[in-house]
């Protein structure tokens, strides 16, 4: 190493700097060496060295005290402290006032090189580009199919029609929603979304309708259901595959009549509301299997849109991710950042979780970061705990091959029917022919044959 870094190195003990500066003089750095908390302190808060490597408890200057001044004097400055009597209470502040690490006592010199090596290199790891403003609820990507999927959203804004978004969890359906919603000609109106899966199925009518005083026992008042609330803007039934089939009957007829009747009123009430609905289901599968009424599909099902997977636009993860990052660092006060390394890792994982996973991986991160950026190794080792049973380091290879072992053993256990086999994998039918086409067992002649248990029949699963 030819650039001889300047360390500054502190500790009141000559026995634990010499063997120190020693080893760091061989491996290049120009260190200099200091006893004294008080002198540490003047070189620190004139701003000379981006490397300083600081006992914590030195006599009445602490090393905390050598932190804090030397980030007013030079932010991007680097302090590791060293303890051998470490604490809740210090860790805490040493994270707090922005440490680049902190070692315990006896150093392991091969360790502390390898931590300054990383604070040389958080120096160099780019910053990401500022990007315009962009709201917290707006859709970011341009990869072609985020191209279309934008395309189709201008259309349905124009029109009054009821839409069915769909698309795999995580994947940013409510955001299709919204988009389509600030898009139209009612945008400031209210939009109201309504988790169907929270509402217990003898709450539908009085929750969408609304309800007059009298009409059960607790009603005093008259009360406004969500259509009357929304007045002429937008509900967004969200997983719409989740309402009761005895409520169906009723939606339908909302959808047909564009009118609705208050529990206990005698009088219908026009719908002013426009109505989207998502889901991440298979709804024809669900029809076969008489869990969800064909007509009332129909009826949803004007317009279509199908929101992309994450892993069909990788190319959009840098952008994600970046963006996941500044509001993560924000609101945890940090200043965290990837290295190059640790974004393709980012890219190269599959995302069964999609852009949700994306944003609580990142944040998770920058939630447990040390100060300095974000290193592949960290990025592995969260994406390993959050599918445990992966027992191999995270790379585009080993995840292909486990979402294809999952893929085809879902078919096994479905008898190869594949509608079946997409609802339960939880992926539209569509999605499932391309992964199958990828990996050559799109034509029937591949198709798995389901495993066998002694009497010849398929497993039931």
């Amino acid at each position: 190493m030819s650039h001889k870094l300047p360390v500054l190195l502190v500790d009141d003990e000559e026995g634990i700097t010499f063997p120190i500066a020693i080893f760091l003089e061989a491996k290049g750095y120009s260190v200099t060496t200091v006893n004294s908390g008080r002198e540490a302190l003047g070189l620190a808060s004139a701003g000379q060295f981006k490397l300083i490597i600081t006992d914590i408890y030195i006599d009445r200057v602490t090393g905390l005290d050598i932190l804090n001044a030397a980030k007013r004097a030079m932010p991007s400055c680097a302090v590791i402290l060293m303890t051998a009597k470490g604490s809740i209470r210090t860790t805490v502040e040493a994270e707090s006032s922005g440490a680049f690490d902190y070692l315990a006592k006896p150093i392991d010199l091969n360790d502390l090189l390898h931590v300054l090596q990383r604070a040389e290199q958080s120096w160099e790891t780019l910053e990401p580009a500022p990007s315009e403003t962009i709201a917290d609820n707006e859709m970011l990507g341009s990869a072609p199919v985020m191209v279309r999927l934008y395309k189709e959203i201008a259309r349905a804004a124009r029109s009054q029609a009821t839409v069915l978004i769909r698309g795999e969890t995580g994947s940013g359906k409510e955001l299709v929603a919204r988009a389509i919603h600030s898009a139209s000609a009612n945008a400031r109106q209210p939009f109201l979304p309504v988790d169907c899966a929270a509402i217990p199925e003898n709450l539908w009518e009085s929750e969408l309708f609304g309800s007059t005083r009298g009409a059960f026992t607790s009603a005093e008042r008259d009360r406004a259901g969500i259509l009357e609330e929304a007045h002429e803007g937008t509900v967004f039934l969200d997983e719409i595959g989740e309402i009761p089939i005895s409520f169906q009957a009723k939606l339908l007829r909302l959808l047909e009549a564009k009118a609705y009747r208050p529990v206990g009123a005698s009088t219908a009430k026009a719908v002013k509301a426009r109505i989207l609905a998502a889901t991440h289901r298979h709804l024809e599968a669900m029809i076969q299997a008489g869990d969800f009424r064909a007509d009332l599909y129909h009826r949803l099902n004007v317009l279509q849109i199908e929101v992309p997977p994450l892993r069909e636009r990788t190319q959009d993860i840098p952008l994600l991710a970046h963006r996941f990052l500044a509001d993560a660092n924000a609101r945890l006060g940090r200043s965290a950042r990837l290295e190059p390394a640790a974004l393709a890792v980012l890219e190269s994982y599959g995302w069964p979780g999609n852009v949700r996973e994306l944003k609580n991986v990142i944040e998770r991160m920058v939630a447990m970061s040390s100060p300095g950026p974000l290193r592949a190794e960290e990025v592995e080792q969260v994406l390993i705990a959050a599918t445990p049973q992966m027992p191999v380091a995270v790379t585009a290879r080993t995840l292909e091959e486990a979402e294809k072992e999952h893929v085809l053993e879902a078919l096994r256990a479905c008898g190869g029917n594949r509608s079946l086999a997409a609802e339960r994998l939880n992926i539209q039918r569509r999605t499932l022919y391309k992964k199958l086409d990828r990996w050559g067992l799109l034509h029937e002649g591949h198709t798995p044959e389901p495993k066998t248990q002694g009497s010849g029949h398929p497993q039931k699963s």
